[in-house]
C-alpha cells in the first residue's frame, strides 16, 4: 500500500525542475558527461552532502534522502506509463483520421525516436512497431498504385490496338465494295485509285 508523502518530507518543498535535476545526478553519467565533470551522487556523505551544500540546499538526514529517491523512482515510473499510454492514444488518433499511411509512418517514426531519447522504451517500441505496420501499409498502397496504373496502362494499350484494329478492318471492307462495285460496273474503273485513296485517308 503506498504511503501517503507528507508536504514537509524533504525534498516536497522545491521545485520540480530542482528534484529532477538532483534525481538525474544520482545516475551514471554518460562518457561525454563524465569528460564535463558532471556530479554523480553516489555516496551520500562523499557526494550527496558537498553538492547539496555547494547548491545552498538543506540537507536532508540519510533516511530523508533515500526516501526521496524512492518518491522520484515512483514518478519516473508514472511519468513512463502515461508516455505509453499517451503514445497509444497518439496511435489510436491517428487510425481514427485515416491519415495517409506514409505520412502516418512519418509521424509515428519522430514520435519514436523523441519517446526513445527521453528514456521511454516502451512507449518507443509502441510507436515504432506503428510506424512499421504504416510504412508496410504505404508500400503496399504504392504497389497497388503502380499495379492499377500499369493496368490502365495496358487496358488502354489494348483498345488503341483493337481500334486501329477495326479501322483497318473497315478500310479494307471499303476497298473490297470499291472493287466488287468498279468489276461490276457500278464505279468508274478510272475513279477506283480515288477512292481507295480516300479511304486510306491519303486526299479528302
Amino acid at each position: 500500500m503506498k504511503h501517503k508523502t507528507h508536504s514537509n518530507a524533504w525534498g516536497e518543498d522545491l521545485p520540480e525542475d530542482v528534484r529532477w535535476d538532483l534525481y538525474a545526478l544520482t545516475k551514471p553519467p554518460t562518457e561525454a558527461e563524465r569528460e564535463a565533470g558532471r556530479a554523480w551522487l553516489r555516496d551520500f556523505r562523499a557526494d550527496v552532502l558537498p553538492h547539496l551544500a555547494a547548491a545552498g540546499l538543506a540537507a536532508p538526514g540519510r533516511s530523508a534522502w533515500y526516501r526521496f529517491l524512492g518518491r522520484m523512482r515512483e514518478a519516473e515510473a508514472a511519468k513512463a506509463i502515461i508516455s505509453v499510454e499517451t503514445s497509444k492514444r497518439i496511435a489510436q488518433g491517428i487510425v481514427r483520421a485515416d491519415v495517409d499511411a506514409r505520412l502516418a509512418a512519418d509521424m509515428m517514426t519522430a514520435l519514436s525516436v523523441d519517446a526513445a531519447s527521453k528514456g521511454n522504451d516502451e512507449a518507443a517500441k509502441i510507436l515504432a512497431d506503428s510506424a512499421a505496420k504504416y510504412h508496410a501499409a504505404a508500400l503496399g498502397t504504392e504497389k497497388l498504385r503502380l499495379d492499377q496504373k500499369r493496368q490502365r496502362t495496358a487496358e488502354e494499350t489494348l483498345r488503341l490496338a483493337r481500334e486501329k484494329f477495326e479501322a483497318a478492318e473497315k478500310r479494307l471492307a471499303q476497298m473490297a465494295e470499291v472493287a466488287d462495285a468498279a468489276r461490276e460496273g457500278k464505279v468508274d474503273p478510272a475513279k477506283v485509285a480515288d477512292e481507295i485513296d480516300r479511304i486510306l485517308g491519303r486526299r479528302t
